[in-house]
């Protein structure tokens, strides 16, 4: 057996006071250091391990464990090097080749440096010294001496917490003054970070580098464009990956909104990224500018362990009112729809618009029923009391020079309030009203002012062909626009109108067109939830009704103009008969839209005659006059009992009189004489399930048929076919149509009533054949009341039949 001495300590090592204050000094530097500017960990080491004896030994492998305890630092942030302390100690066991094993327990302190070589994967090396005591286990022999050392080893990382570590150390014990024991240890253990476990240190950084201006008019633009940007930066010693950044503004949010993710960010790396939020209604609440708290939330994964930081932020957010000209399309979220104001207000003005409503489908004379609603609501403003007033605080002029200026704005219901407003106000609510009706809008932006367009019903090929004054609309996606100047409060619609067209084409390529619908995609419209607290008061009705007709009118007059002009032409260069003729059609054409008054002077002008007394009776008709109606409808049918528009109207004025035995008693002859005209007013056949359902002024003269050239010849035909009827007997009828097949050739025709040119060709003494119409017409279009029009023939006219073939022709028939 071997017996080891128990050494002696001689003497005592004489220490300076320096030397003792000097070692804890740099101590409480690097951990200073480390602690403000680098990286630390706290962290145990376990791991049981084999000693195995080197050398020439009495000794035997055995087995042990230790424990160690380590702080690790790096004074530069992101760095894959690290160096720090070991504390700890731990047991082993060797056995003896001549007798029982002895027990070795030690503590060591030790520097170590590390490298962080892959993300899962550190090496570092190890120095250490400390003591050590042993004792046998056959006596009670025991002492405690020297030892000093070495490691190499390897971590690997489960999470940022728990490592896995493998490790190979040289261990140099003194046993005596002239013996030691040397060693080669095996060491597989866990690694515990004390800090990543209990508070899960984040390491990613977040910074704010831009700010945009935030508008709560376009809270919902924000869902998918950027409010801000922020720099992201990952300073954990390993990549991490599924990186999710939330932002979260308390109050204007239901909850964080998830704006962005990074599928992987390596250490040390950064990325800028847009920040976008989905805010609610609540922004619509800010009357003044305010700085919110907001926060940025950053969730990701390292090594598997899921991590989050959290970054405040500040946000400037500007009040409800507030808006840039960065883009045009944006005060497209002041135009709103369901603005209880605008609703309320074009609502009423619908409905009285609606009682004075012009044709607007079905002949030339036509008013397209969108330019008539916003013709009424024009001058519903008007009568209301809005004027144009421009802010200096807050002019478009100005404004829209500077894309990152600030406007206010004013919302509809504001606008209606104030009774006033800029261009952009005014826009605004005359946009929102309209689409209140159903009516597209639009922006137009020309250099220092903007106003609006809208849809005017009509096609773009509608527009181009059938408008009086093509030049007068603007053409985009297919659709006939009408650009309305509306900061002319106090001018006539259609002086609006073509002021906002002069604008346009002054404007050429520096004018910009934005379709509201197409504006709404990227700026959703919004209302203010107090709006329904500052409703307008209603314009005076009767006053309305005038300005609305008195515009309506102006603007039917522009319309008919070149019909008028060539009618007064007619009436002056043509005799007393056709002039009579022509002045009833003029008075006619004024009837149709809606210029009663100018129609009644016309009319007055003509002596008393069937067509006249029918139109008379229609104007008495349109203005509920039902008991003068009657009488002149029922003084025409005294003068040409078969004009069939005078039974219409007799029927018709029987009906909104209540007797409606007498409207159907005039609608089945009506019925007999022309099925396909009655078809047009099945209500006066059905009295009995539409009784109590008077017309309005607008149906009344929307639905009036009036009396011109076109429809006496279509009168005369019926009386004709119907005089016929009454005094031919079947034999005479049989003889007149013999007649009619005589093979004599007319070579004059006297015209009669129910002649038409095609009826004429197709006798059998003219040609026996309709389709030679046009020959009679070439022969005789010197001579017809309107020239180019061959359907326009009067009773009495002489007409010459030329021959086709040369065939002899003689006589007038």
């Amino acid at each position: 057996m071997v017996r080891l001495a128990t050494p002696t300590l001689v003497g005592k090592f004489p220490a300076h006071k320096c030397c003792r204050i000097f070692p804890v000094l740099i101590a409480f530097l690097l951990l200073t250091a480390a602690a403000a500017y680098g990286e630390n960990s706290i962290a145990l080491r376990l791991s049981p391990g084999a000693a195995i004896p080197l050398g020439d030994s009495v000794f035997v492998p055995g087995f042990g464990a230790a424990g160690l305890a380590e702080w690790a630092f790096s004074l530069k942030p992101q760095s894959r090097f690290f160096s720090g302390l070991r504390l700890g100690g731990g047991f082993f066991q060797i056995a003896v080749e001549t007798g029982s094993p002895i027990v070795f327990t030690q503590g060591k302190l030790g520097l170590f440096f590390q490298w962080r070589a892959l993300d899962r994967l550190s090496l570092w090396v190890e120095g250490n010294g400390g003591i050590f005591t042993y004792n046998y286990s056959w006596d009670d022999t025991a002492d405690t001496r020297l030892r000093l050392g070495g490691s190499l080893g390897a971590d690997f990382h489960l999470t940022p917490s728990i490592a896995l570590y493998a490790a190979a150390d040289y261990n140099w014990h003194s046993i005596t003054p002239d013996s030691s024991l040397t060693t080669l240890g095996i060491n597989l253990g866990v690694r515990l970070d004390l800090l990543e476990l209990l508070r899960k240190e984040t390491r990613v950084a977040g910074e704010k580098k831009t700010q945009e201006s935030v508008f709560p008019v376009s809270y919902a633009w924000y869902e998918n464009n950027p409010l801000a940007s922020v720099r992201v930066t990952n300073q954990e010693p390993t990549a991490i990956n599924d990186v999710q950044l939330s932002f979260y503004l308390e109050r204007y949010m239901g909850q964080p909104t998830l704006f962005y993710t990074i599928p992987l960010l390596k250490p040390g790396e950064s990325v800028e990224v847009p920040v976008t939020a989905l805010f609610n209604e609540a922004m619509m609440d800010l009357t003044e500018n305010i700085t919110a708290n907001a926060s940025l939330r950053i969730d990701y994964r390292a090594l598997s362990q899921v991590k989050q930081a959290e970054l405040p932020l500040q946000m400037p957010i500007y009040h409800r009112n507030a808006m840039s000209w960065d883009d045009d399309r944006r005060a497209a979220s002041f135009v709103s729809s369901q603005d209880p104001a605008a609703k309320f207000f074009a609502r009423h003005v619908q409905s009285i618009t609606d009682t004075r409503l012009r044709p607007f489908k079905g002949s030339s004379e036509r008013i397209p029923r969108n330019i008539q609603y916003a013709l009424g609501l024009f001058e519903a403003l008007k009568v209301y009391g809005i004027n144009y007033v421009i802010d200096p605080s807050s002019s478009y002029i100005e404004l829209s020079e500077n894309a990152s200026s600030l406007d206010t704005l004013n919302y509809p219901y504001q606008t209606l309030y104030y009774r006033g407003g800029d261009c952009d106000d005014l826009s605004i609510l005359f946009c929102s009203m309209l689409e209140v009706l159903g009516i597209d809008t639009a922006f137009i932006t020309i250099p220092g002012h903007i106003y609006m367009a809208f849809d005017s019903g009509l096609t773009e090929e509608e527009g181009r062909e059938q408008f009086f004054l093509p030049d007068d609309l603007i053409y985009q996606g297919g659709k006939a626009w009408v650009p309305l100047e509306i900061t002319q409060t106090a001018a006539p619609f259609y002086q609006a109108w073509r002021t906002g067209a002069q604008e346009w084409r002054d404007a050429g390529s520096e004018g910009s067109f934005f379709p509201m619908r197409e504006s709404w995609a990227r700026y959703k419209p919004v209302s203010v939830s107090d709006a329904a607290d500052k409703m307008p008061e209603l314009p005076d009705e009767d006053g309305l009704i005038d300005a609305i007709e008195e515009s309506l009118n102006i603007y039917a007059g522009f319309l008919i103009r070149p019909r008028t002009r060539e009618l007064e032409g007619q009436i002056a260069a043509s005799s007393s008969g056709i002039a009579m003729v022509r002045r009833n059609d003029l008075g006619g054409l004024y009837g149709k839209t809606g210029m009663l008054l100018n129609a009644e002077t016309e009319l007055s002008r003509i002596p008393s005659n069937a067509p006249v007394a029918l139109n008379l009776g229609n104007i008495a008709f349109v203005r509920g006059h039902y008991d003068d109606a009657e009488s002149l409808y029922r003084e025409s049918l005294e003068r040409e009992p078969g004009n069939i528009l005078a039974r219409l109207g007799l029927a018709r004025t029987c009906y909104e009189q209540g007797d409606y035995a007498g409207a159907e008693r005039e609608y089945r002859y009506l019925q007999e004489a022309n099925p396909e005209l009655a078809e047009q007013y099945p209500y006066l056949g059905t009295w009995r399930e539409t009784m109590g359902q008077p017309l309005s002024y607008s149906d009344r003269l929307v639905t009036t048929l009036w009396m011109d050239a076109q429809w006496q010849l279509e009168t005369n035909r019926i009386a004709a076919e119907a005089a016929e009827t009454e005094w031919l007997t079947e034999a005479e009828q049989t003889a007149v149509e013999q007649e009619e097949e005589s093979p004599a050739l007319a070579a004059f025709y006297r015209v009669v009533y129910g002649d038409s040119l095609v009826r004429i060709a197709q006798r059998g003494y003219i040609y026996g054949d309709w389709r030679q119409w046009r020959r009679i017409y070439e022969a005789n279009k010197d001579a017809f009341p309107l020239r180019g029009d061959p359907d326009f023939i009067l009773p009495g006219m002489i007409l010459r039949i030329p021959p086709i073939y040369g065939e002899k022709r003689s006589g007038t028939w």
